[in-house]
């Protein structure tokens, strides 16, 4: 599978986007660098269509360009059905918008439980719902090589914080292990860089962080 990362500049989230016949981008950044990242995004596909743009969690510094890029775009926004409601209502305090200085429109979304399989006209991404940066955090896994992307529960060396609204240490322990089990290659987290062949490596690290090991 073809990944593009965009990576996170300042308080931004990375942006990915999966390409095929039907293109899914994964998170948004806060909006500060939205047309930055239009452009490179239409520089990869050649075209300016995206069939959806996942949201890994609530928090503004992967919401908060969700509303310019899907527009652009033509996308349909997918996320958790625990998390959609603060980002559909433009809560600024339920997606942490208030931490930033910033405020947030209320945007459409359509949500996801968790068990969903997306795909991209190449390759098929599950949805898997990872609890414990946020109640409605996901992750999706592409079986077929083995590539995950993670958004702020794995990161390659370390974890999402818990300490925020709705975050809980013993859900996200759960989730990381949860992921380990996937037997994933290439880890794609929501901050930071990547780490392409020792994904597993970089989970049991994130396991020693949160005092499994």
């Amino acid at each position: 599978m073809t990944v593009h990362m965009f990576p996170g500049q300042g308080f931004d989230s990375n942006v990915f986007l999966l390409t095929g016949d039907e293109p899914i981008l994964v998170d948004a950044g806060t909006g500060a660098y939205a047309e930055r990242t239009l452009r490179a995004i239409t520089k990869a596909l050649g075209k300016d269509r995206v069939s959806h743009l996942v949201l890994t969690h609530r928090h503004f510094d992967h919401v908060g360009g969700a509303a310019a890029l899907s527009a652009a775009l033509g996308a349909k926004v997918l996320i958790h059905e625990l998390d959609a409601p603060p980002v559909r209502e433009g809560s600024a305090r339920g997606t942490e918008a208030i931490m930033f200085g910033e405020s947030l429109a209320p945007l459409d979304v359509e949500e996801l439980r968790g068990g969903e399989v997306l795909s991209t006209g190449e390759h098929e991404l599950q949805v898997i719902h990872t609890p414990g940066h946020t109640a409605g955090g996901i992750s999706l896994f592409d079986a077929r090589s083995k590539a995950l992307l993670s958004g702020d529960t794995v990161f390659a060396g370390g974890v999402g914080r818990w300490d925020l609204s709705t975050g809980n240490h013993g859900d996200l322990v759960a989730s990381v292990k949860k992921l380990q089990a996937l037997g994933a290659v290439d880890l794609y987290p929501g901050h930071g860089p990547s780490a392409r062949g020792n994904a597993g490596e970089q989970i049991v690290e994130a396991l020693r962080y949160l005092g499994e090991y």
